[in-house]
């Protein structure tokens, strides 16, 4: 494998799986153990880090499933996060009504499930809520969209105040056989085989008042909603020059080369990256220094090669740079690599 083919695809928030960990530890299961499995640690979802990729997301799927022995874990997981745990939640529940709070949440719930895409349409007798993932979710569908339909379910019932037993959730996957559908449980009506995921209600309940609404909490939250979308365009901003980065590491281009690439001036690209705290070099530097590893562990190579394939002209200034980042040669590295392996 590549390390071009390991580049992160940014795909959910912390907060999600912090949910998931909350609904393992209530079934007597220890998220330490889930996290260790999935290559994870506590420090990993702060509010403050960053979205986890896909490939992380999937491994953390599987061990939470294996470690609980709970197919429907996504939906129980769902089902369990309390909307005030997040400014997408808060805003939604303060919301005048009904349908303020159903549009706010599909406006900003790829703040939570980034690689989503939520679009509501109210019609003449219904509201229809469709999601469609932007790439495939392959073992990780069918929890993926559970706990949609729980995280939503327990949403709408929060900001109308009560079950909403009008609600209709269309699944894009086959009835399960045995027919003991869990979804069932938290909801009246499912259709199966369906295009995407689908929430369909009544159009008459969206000017339904919300029980909780606050205007004041409502702006709150929408600030921080705002500001967290800044946050994570920053962080996609930056995902796209490390990949681009990646990509021609060997040919060591410098800021005013990669520029284009990414269609923005060179002034622009050290810009957005001094608004994240980052520079260029930064960058640079982060990746040759993770990826020197990599190729060490995982091939071969010569250390001329290694050096070469990170855009060194000179593997001397390669080695020298490499006991500063870990204060011992390559070669040294190598074997400490190796030996732990075994």
């Amino acid at each position: 494998m590549s390390i071009q083919s390991q580049a992160a695809i940014p795909f959910v928030h912390p907060i999600y799986v912090r949910g998931v960990l909350d609904c393992l530890n209530s079934r007597g299961i220890r998220p330490s153990e889930v996290l260790a499995r999935a290559g994870l640690s506590w420090q990993d979802l702060g509010d403050g880090k960053p979205l986890l990729d896909f490939s992380v997301f999937r491994r953390f799927v599987v061990q939470a499933i294996q470690c609980s022995g709970e197919p429907a874990l996504g939906l129980i997981a769902g089902a369990m996060l309390q909307p005030y745990h997040s400014p997408v939640g808060i805003a939604a529940v303060t919301s005048p009504n009904l349908g303020q709070g159903l549009e706010f949440l599909s406006r900003h719930a790829t703040l939570i499930f980034r690689s989503m895409h939520f679009q509501l349409d109210n019609g003449p007798r219904w509201s229809t809520l469709r999601i469609r993932p932007l790439r495939p979710l392959f073992e990780t569908h069918v929890f993926v969209m559970q706990s949609i339909v729980g995280a939503h379910c327990r949403m709408v019932e929060a900001i109308g105040g009560r079950p909403v037993d009008e609600l209709t959730v269309g699944l894009p996957y086959a009835r399960p056989e045995g027919g003991d559908e869990p979804c069932l449980r938290y909801v009246r009506r499912v259709e199966f085989d369906q295009q995407c995921l689908t929430f369909q209600l009544p159009v008459d309940l969206l000017d339904c008042p919300s029980p909780s609404a606050d205007a004041k909490a409502f702006d709150a939250a929408a600030q921080a909603c705002q500001k967290m979308a800044s946050e994570l365009g920053h962080l996609e901003f930056i995902h796209r020059v490390r990949q681009a980065l990646l990509e021609r590491l060997t040919a060591n281009p410098d800021l005013n080369a990669l520029a284009p690439d990414l269609g923005v001036s060179s002034r622009t690209l050290a810009r957005r990256l001094a608004d994240a705290d980052l520079s260029f070099s930064d960058i640079k530097n982060d990746l040759r220094k993770t990826h020197a590893a990599w190729y060490l562990q995982h091939t071969e190579l010569s250390i001329e090669d290694i050096a070469s394939r990170l855009g060194y002209n000179d593997h001397t200034n390669f080695s020298r740079k490499f006991k500063d980042w870990y204060r011992v040669p390559p070669s040294k590295m190598r074997q400490s690599l190796r030996s732990s392996q075994h």
